[in-house]
């Protein structure tokens, strides 16, 4: 019993430990929370925190299948993110910055904000690899139970950040004139940009044989 509790307490940190660091859901669901409301951010990080987990049940089963293929397609996937992430960074910056009332967010809005977050998520290796590293060495996982119990704890921790960091911002939504909104989109899109870029360049020297520093 006590032991069951303590693999899903490590899986709730290290759920907590994968969402926390800076990155481009980060700064989409800050954003967008400001931009749009709390659901609309919140559910972005939702899509991510599915994502995380889905990573981490791989991690925790040692699905080796699919590790293989996605080490064998890892340029192909973070060029594809990159994409993704350049299309998302266009529209940020276009947006216009007025917050519409919660009475217009909609069902389709909510749905394509959760799996923005999904894909963002799911087409980064970097975050793959960190949640495989991070498993594997906090883990201790000795059953299928165990496994199950950690997945549980990383899905519940990760949709812990996002729902802490979206409602906090929520906060101190109405604080945000349309020209605040409209700089924070404009920072916002320029990031996603160069995140974008960097990993068109990494993936490339990657594929010439070139390890770059950073």
């Amino acid at each position: 019993m006590f032991d069951e509790i303590g693999v899903l307490y490590r899986g709730l940190v290290l759920g907590l430990m994968i969402a926390a660091p800076v990155g481009p859901i980060g700064l989409l669901c800050t954003r967008r929370t400001i931009h749009k409301g709390l659901l609309i951010g919140f559910a972005t990080g939702l899509g991510a925190a599915f994502a995380d987990t889905i990573f981490g049940a791989i991690a925790a089963f040692s699905v080796a299948a699919i590790l293989e293929f996605l080490k064998h397609y890892d340029y192909p996937i973070r060029l594809l993110g990159s994409a993704f992430l350049l299309f998302v960074a266009w529209h940020t910056w276009y947006d216009p910055p007025r917050q519409p009332p919660a009475s217009k967010i909609s069902a389709t809005g909510v749905l394509t904000a959760l799996l923005s977050g999904f894909v963002i998520t799911m087409t980064n290796p970097v975050t793959m690899f960190a949640i495989l590293a991070v498993v594997a060495t906090f883990g201790g996982l000795h059953s299928d139970r165990d496994a199950l119990l950690i997945i549980l704890g990383i899905f519940g921790g990760s949709t812990l950040w996002w729902m802490l960091l979206s409602g906090g911002v929520s906060l101190i939504r109405n604080h945000f004139t349309e020209n605040r909104v409209m700089l924070i989109n404009r920072i916002t899109a320029v990031a996603l940009a160069v995140l974008a870029f960097w990993v068109v360049i990494s993936s490339v020297a990657g594929f010439l044989g070139y390890k770059l520093l950073f």
